[in-house]
């Protein structure tokens, strides 16, 4: 296998879950990779907001508007939970949401115990990255197979994991070394609203089926444990995908949704919007993660394993990374 020279860094592209549990991967088998980001702050879509400038009495409270919660299945994923759990750093929300249309909120669904995080979902995967050295704003442009070697940038490297949405890596490697065509994406603009009190029924999370408008609700407050009159909402990726340019511009038609489904009479205090270009990949593929049977040249992330959860990009991550080292240490 030609995996360029011994002493060239392994590196590992982005910063979110999958990433960070690659990285861990590698170092657990001795091998301590390069962590590179583009991002500001690590975690990914696993995103949170700190409120600012909104003229209400949240300012600096921290909002989650990407990932909404957190499942486990797995059980090495499990055990990670629970630590975070006894750590403080998670904590268990609600086995139960509710339903709705476009007319209010229409019965009850129950599920796996999902998770959620006092101190915003963003502090996952920075406590289980403590430790490892990432480089931020960094943005890897372009990754080829020169002469036999892997390259990025124009450094030889021993092996790279990509772990970021397909579409962020089909724009920095050739087709022919990975396959990252053929997925869909969707967008998603997500909208808080702070109100001056909690003038709902007591809900945690609502699906929202049927709706041009909105796909979910998440009542912050009840899932990060202040009781915040917080509410987040994801707007329909068709709809979210013509304002793009302008996330600011699905506002009045979300907060209409919101308002009449959740049965509130007030008007928020204060609103935002945020566009998330690659929010969720539509479908998985069956496969873990994807490695190129010469070169040491892999992929992971939520469109791989089981489907768009933190918990499948972990476990895509984790498996890529344990892969690589197994290629590099028989080498």
């Amino acid at each position: 296998m030609r995996n360029g020279a011994s002493n060239a860094p392994v590196l590992v592209v982005g910063a979110g879950i999958s990433g960070i549990a690659c990285a861990r991967a590698l170092i657990a088998a001795g091998i301590t990779p390069r962590i590179v980001d583009r991002g500001r702050v690590l975690g990914g879509r696993m995103a949170s907001r700190t409120l600012r400038d909104s003229g209400t009495p949240f300012d600096g409270r921290v909002t989650d508007i990407g990932a909404s919660y957190l499942t486990a299945r797995y059980d090495d994923f499990t055990r990670l939970v629970e630590a975070a759990c006894s750590a403080g750093v998670l904590r268990q929300w609600t086995d139960t949401f509710h339903l709705a249309d476009s007319s209010g909120l229409t019965g009850v669904k129950t599920g796996p115990m999902r998770y959620a995080a006092p101190a915003g979902l963003r502090s996952f995967p920075a406590w289980l990255a403590e430790g490892l050295v990432i480089e931020q704003s960094h943005i890897v442009e372009r990754v080829e197979v020169r002469d036999g070697e892997v390259v990025v940038d124009g450094e030889g490297v021993r092996a790279v994991a990509l772990c970021l949405p397909d579409p962020q890596a089909a724009r920095m490697i050739d087709p022919d070394l990975i396959e990252t065509s053929g997925m869909i994406w969707e967008p998603v603009i997500a909208v808080t609203a702070v109100f001056g009190e909690r003038t709902w029924r007591e809900i945690n999370g609502v699906f929202v089926n049927d709706d041009p408008v909105l796909t979910w609700i998440a009542d912050d407050g009840a899932r990060r444990g202040d009781d915040a009159p917080v509410l987040v909402a994801h707007v329909n990726p068709v709809l979210a995908a013509g304002h793009f340019e302008n996330p600011a511009e699905v506002l009045p038609a979300a907060l209409g949704s919101l308002l009449r489904i959740l049965g509130i009479d007030d008007s928020p205090l204060w609103v935002d919007a945020m566009r998330w270009t690659f929010a969720k990949p539509m479908q998985a593929r069956s496969e873990p993660f994807t490695l190129h049977p010469e070169f040491a040249i892999g992929l992971a992330g939520d469109a791989w394993h089981e489907g768009p959860r933190v918990e499948t990009a972990w476990a895509s991550g984790n498996a890529l990374g344990s892969a690589l080292a197994e290629r590099l240490l028989n080498d």
